[in-house]
């Protein structure tokens, strides 16, 4: 055989690396998982993994005062524990931002009762967890989920 001819064979093996718990957890955390799951999120069509919402609140009142603050409550907690889930520090921000933006596309600029609800057990977890446990009154911080 000519020796201009010659090729090298090489022989390549591949063994599959071991799963990586990690690695599927970061791209389950990149699917919102927990996020999509909450009752108030609205999906896009045909959604996809890697899709973010369509919008992240879409929440019709029943009318109902007191239910409908109730309902707020709820959903904010719901709302810790997701972002909590999906590592997503921008969940709450989001959420703001769409409830804003339904309160002047469908009630002149004013929040429904199930958004003041929302807002005022975030404020809740917010002032729980920014206050030392010395002038709260508590002898140990509760979690947001709780607050």
């Amino acid at each position: 055989m000519n020796s201009s001819r010659q090729t090298t064979r090489l022989r390549l093996a591949y063994s599959a690396p071991e799963p990586d718990n990690s690695t599927i957890e970061e791209l389950r955390r990149l699917t919102l998982a927990a996020t999509k799951a909450l009752p108030f999120v609205e999906l896009r069509a045909k959604d996809q993994p890697f899709w973010p919402p369509e919008c992240y609140w879409n929440v019709r009142p029943s009318g109902k005062k007191r239910i409908d603050h109730e309902l707020g409550q709820a959903y904010a907690r719901k709302a810790v524990a997701a972002m909590e889930a999906d590592r997503n520090t921008a969940l709450i921000g989001l959420i703001i931002q769409d409830m804003i933006h339904d309160a002047v596309a469908n009630r002149c600029g004013r929040l429904s009762h199930v958004a003041l609800g929302f807002l005022n057990k975030i404020s809740q977890a917010v002032a729980v967890s920014a206050v030392p446990d010395s002038l709260n009154g508590f002898g140990n911080r509760p979690s947001l989920i709780n607050a």
